[in-house]
Parts: C-alpha cells; structure tokens; sequence
C-alpha cells in the first residue's frame, strides 16, 4: 500500500498532468482507475479534488499512483520524445516523494529529492542532458547514477565497460579488452568468428569483420584502459569528452544489435 500524498504534492501533480492531458483523457483515465469525477472546472482543479477525495476515502495513495502511471505510459505516444519530455516533468514531482516512472513505464520508489536541483537534474535522463543525443539503452543503466552526480570520470568507465561486459554475456568468453574482442570477432584457423558481421563470403565482408574487431580494440585503449589505470585527480574529464565516448559505445551497440552467434566459445 502506498501512503496518502500531502496536499501540496496533490496540487504539484495535478499541475503537471493538466498540462498533460485534455479533459476527456482526464474523464477516461480517472475511470480506468475507478476514481469519481470530481468538482472543479479546469483540469488540474479536476484533479486535484478527484485525488483528493479518492485518498480521503481509501486512506492510501494507490489510486493516485495508479492514476499517473496510466497516464505516463508508452503505450499512450507516438513520439518517444514526448514521452520522454512528459516523464521528466512528472518525475521531477514524484521524486520529492520518493518515486519515479522508468522509461518503461513503471513506477518505482526512489531516493527522496531533498532540493530543487536535485530534482530537476535527477528527472532528466542522459540522452536529453547532450544535445537531444540519442543512446543505445545498453549504455544509461550502467551510468545514469554517476552521470547524475556529474560523476564523468567513473560514467567514462562505465560506458565503456557497457560494451565488454555485453561481449562476455553474448559469448560466455571471460575474458576483457583487446583479448576478449579478438576471440569474439577473430576468423582464426577456421575462419569462422563467434560473432559474425554479415555472411563473411566476401573479401569485403572479411574486411569489414576486421575492421570493427579493430575499432573496439582501440575504443578499449582509448576509453577503458587508460581510464582504469590512471587515478581520478589527475583527469580532466568534461562533458565533451563524455558526449564522445557516448557517441562511440552508442556505434558499438548498434551494430551488435545485429551481429550473429555462429559457434558457441
């Protein structure tokens, strides 16, 4: 069961979702979440007193929650960027209280913000903090609590961990860095990878299977290593080299989205 949320949090999510939701969503959602009409003639009055009421009555918060959650849900958009908009406005709300929607959709109980910068950077995910950039998902659930704290040096680490760590789960080969890469995506005696980019039947193909075995042996070099080794006060690591290894683990990812296990290690 979830507690009963104070007046002002009632008021402050009640804002949000008015400028969410038309008045006929607002009559479609409180129904779906068997919740009365309540008084009030703009939206947010309209929500507030149904929230209002529906605790008053119930003695928990469950309806409330339920309330936002069908509201902040993928299955309701279009635009992944809207959505995204949407669930960092109410998130910066719910975080005052302990909760926070995921980009599933789903509710979970959080940290309590205790400031308004807090809230405000905490409801922001990575990929709308550099330039609209887009992300793989592989990438924001290693770093998003570092990148958060502005924590660059150990984000660094963890994006480029994201790769090798993903390389290990995909093969079961435990091993890291340049060695793992090439027993991943060497041809070898047999000339067949464990991972393969395409059909390997051209010169080109081969080529091409080397050439990106290359490049994460030298984003390993570049971004991981290096990172490993060196301690923290002696780094200067800023948002624009961050945004670069983002880039890079990001080209990564995608092409291993569609990569072929051909042999088990």
């Amino acid at each position: 069961m979830i507690a009963t949320f104070d007046d002002l949090a009632l008021l402050n999510f009640a804002s949000v979702l008015a400028g969410i939701l038309t008045h006929s969503k607002i009559t479609d959602i409180l129904a779906l979440c068997n919740i009365p009409q309540a008084e009030g003639t703009n939206k947010s009055d309209r929500i507030y007193y149904a929230f209002k009421n529906i605790q008053n009555r119930n003695g928990c918060g469950n309806n409330v929650i339920d309330f936002i959650q069908k509201t902040i849900t993928p299955k309701r958009y279009d635009d992944n960027k809207q959505f995204e908009l949407e669930r960092a406005a109410i998130n910066e709300k719910l975080l005052y209280e302990g909760y926070e929607i995921n980009e599933k959709g789903e509710i979970l109980q959080c940290k309590k913000a205790q400031t308004i910068t807090e809230a405000k950077e905490r409801s922001r995910k990575i990929k709308y903090k550099i330039r609209g950039m887009k992300i793989h998902s592989e990438i924001i659930k290693y770093c998003d609590e570092e990148w958060l704290n502005e924590d660059y040096f150990h984000a660094m680490e963890e994006v480029a961990k994201s790769v090798f760590d993903r390389l290990r789960k995909m093969t079961g080969i435990q091993q890291d860095g340049g060695s793992l890469v090439t027993a991943c995506f060497s041809l070898g005696q047999s000339g067949i990878p464990v991972l393969a980019l395409n059909k390997l039947e051209t010169e080109s193909e081969q080529s091409e299977q080397k050439g990106f075995m290359n490049f994460c042996i030298g984003f390993y070099g570049l971004y991981r290593n290096p990172k490993a080794h060196n301690a923290r006060v002696n780094e200067d690591v800023r948002l624009e080299q961050f945004a670069e290894v983002l880039v890079v683990a990001s080209i990564i990812h995608e092409r291993l989205d569609h990569v072929y296990l051909t042999r088990i290690h």
